[in-house]
């Protein structure tokens, strides 16, 4: 397979003899940028937190962050087994995933200054090839169980000089797969539900450009579910399964299998809201001046089966044939981002008409495919999140309301058996109600409520090194939680628009009362424990706890 090219033993990629120019790169220096991050770094791992303490930008984080490998977590049994074929590299995220699998990998990137990028990513991995050439250019004389077009279907048109660049794209990838093997495809929906909420096309930059089908013959295109899926059928596969990525295939968090939107799992109980609604803080290219609540818009449709076709991404598994018997996997939740020894997933399943959950630590890529799970129930009743939510979407939400709503959630809190004084450092002994260390965790973003207003917690990840006092869960889960909303109506005059003043409001109206020296020890363990979770040293001013100070309600301005 590598007659006619060139090795780089500097950067550790193949290349023709003569090398047509593609053209892509990254705006600025960002690609220089990236090479040198990658080139002096020790840690060139999916979950290094050498390589994503470094990024500063969204070029930067987009090509270091661990989430993008979970785009291919539905399919690593078929890429540990076998042999991938990645066209359209990129800067090697998902390279790097593919080969710690243990298959053996090929990624084609038609930038050569991105293959020697990919090169030092992949140094140390005997079992990943990587060749600098275009796409139309590659002739490999063997087939491939897993092809992959991860974000490159939509510059078809940009760079495939054919009558018709999409068929032209997607029969050449089905060329390289076996009879068997299966086509991964990425892309952004033109109809993604945030982009009419006012974000900017992704490829072109500019708000509604995609919902207004302003494309030219020559430019990035993307599609809708039913012209995607109609452009893949004619490329000559039977198989088409669709897979939402969310918050979109960029930096999924979240992924909902095919069986996830089929009637018999929602007449089972299973409802896709939480996820849907859950995934929006994570989207880094959000709408900055939203016209509504993607939150709760995500709620109605969920509820109304339309999440396919206004998912923001689609991931679609394609086939020469039909596929094979689907799972029984509803959902997989992997979380944010966080250092490989806290790095879990969580897949929701549906086996005999019940509901499950089971999770297992993902960090350990190479001995991923044989992890354990660990069984859980499915928890039913009303997330309380979500119910936050809904409250400071009407308009003219009060203090009092929010207080209510809180309320339900320190109740939660108080029913817990307490811990003994002794069970915490000094300085927090004069507090009269100690919670489990696991508590730090007990957000209301953990918290479900049941038809009796009884609140039950769950997913309690997280340790702390002693007993915490009520009102530290408090202060910490209260602030958290406001941060996560991306937007809400403009509220009654009664309610601080400072997040730290109306978290401090609505404590007191709970009869919490802090100190200066309490606030201050709060503040403190607030910091080390982000940190903690981030894989950064306890001293560093974290970049969440530096915002209590500034954070404010994210009021739209618009239609409220």
């Amino acid at each position: 397979m590598m007659n006619g090219y060139q090795y780089n033993s500097t950067d550790n990629y193949y290349h023709p003899k003569s090398q047509d120019d593609f053209g892509y790169k990254d705006s600025g220096d960002a690609q220089n940028k990236i090479y040198r991050i990658i080139k002096n770094s020790k840690d060139k791992g999916v979950f290094s937190s050498e390589l994503i303490n470094q990024a500063d930008d969204w070029p930067t984080y987009y090509h270091l962050t661990p989430l993008r490998a979970n785009i291919l977590r539905p399919f690593i049994k078929q890429i540990s087994a076998g042999r991938s074929l990645e066209l359209g590299a990129g800067c090697g995220a998902i390279t790097r995933f593919l080969g710690e699998l243990g298959g053996k990998v090929v990624a084609v990137e038609g930038s050569a200054d991105r293959a020697r990028i990919i090169g030092n990513r992949c140094a140390e991995l005997k079992n990943v090839t990587v060749i600098a050439d275009l796409i139309q250019n590659f002739k490999p004389d063997e087939k491939f169980d897993v092809v992959t077009l991860i974000g490159v279907l939509e510059y078809s048109q940009v760079y495939i000089n054919e009558p018709d660049p999409v068929q032209y794209l997607l029969k050449l990838a089905k060329s390289f797969l076996k009879d068997d093997g299966v086509l991964i495809i990425a892309i952004e929906n033109q109809l993604g539900l945030k982009y009419f909420c006012g974000s900017p096309e992704d490829h072109l930059g500019r708000a509604m450009f995609g919902v207004n089908d302003s494309y030219t013959d020559k430019s990035a295109i993307t599609f809708g579910r039913k012209e995607l899926t109609q452009h893949i059928h004619r490329a000559g596969f039977e198989s088409v399964d669709l897979y939402v990525p969310l918050p979109d295939y960029k930096t999924p968090v979240s992924i909902i299998y095919p069986k996830g939107f089929e009637d018999a799992s929602v007449e089972a109980g299973w409802d896709a809201s939480p996820i849907l609604s859950g995934a929006v803080i994570h989207d880094r290219q959000r709408p900055q001046v939203p016209t509504f609540s993607l939150e709760c818009a995500w709620g109605v449709i969920g509820r109304n089966g339309l999440a396919q076709d206004v998912a923001n991404s689609f991931l679609f598994a394609v086939r020469k044939t039909a596929s094979p018997k689907q799972e029984n996997v509803l959902a997989a939740h992997y979380g944010g981002q966080r250092p490989s020894q806290f790095a879990k997933e969580t897949q929701f399943t549906l086996k005999d008409g019940s509901l499950m959950t089971q999770t297992r630590y993902v960090g350990n890529t190479s001995k991923l495919a044989s992890a354990k799970w660990d069984l859980g129930p499915y928890r039913t009743g009303k997330l309380w999140f979500d119910e936050l939510l809904l409250l400071v979407n009407r308009p003219d939400w009060s203090f009092a309301e929010l207080s209510k709503w809180t309320g339900v959630w320190i109740d939660a809190l108080r029913a817990t058996p307490l811990q003994p004084t002794s069970a915490t450092i000094a300085e927090l002994q004069h507090f009269s109600q100690l919670l489990p260390p696991n508590y730090i965790d007990a957000t209301p973003t953990n918290l479900v409520v049941n038809d009796k207003g009884r609140g039950d917690f769950f997913d309690l990840e997280w340790n702390f090194s002693t007993a915490l006092p009520v009102e530290f869960v408090v202060f910490r889960g209260l602030f958290l939680t406001l941060h996560r909303m991306t937007s809400c109506a403009r509220p009654a005059g009664d309610v601080p628009v400072k997040l730290y003043d109306l978290t401090m409001s609505i404590m007191e109206k709970h009869g919490m009362n802090l100190s200066a020296d309490d606030l201050d020890l709060f503040l403190a363990i607030f910091n080390a424990f982000q940190n903690q979770t981030q894989d950064l040293p306890s001293d560093v001013m974290n970049g969440l706890t530096a915002e209590l100070d500034t954070a404010m309600l994210p009021i739209r301005q618009l239609f409220t």
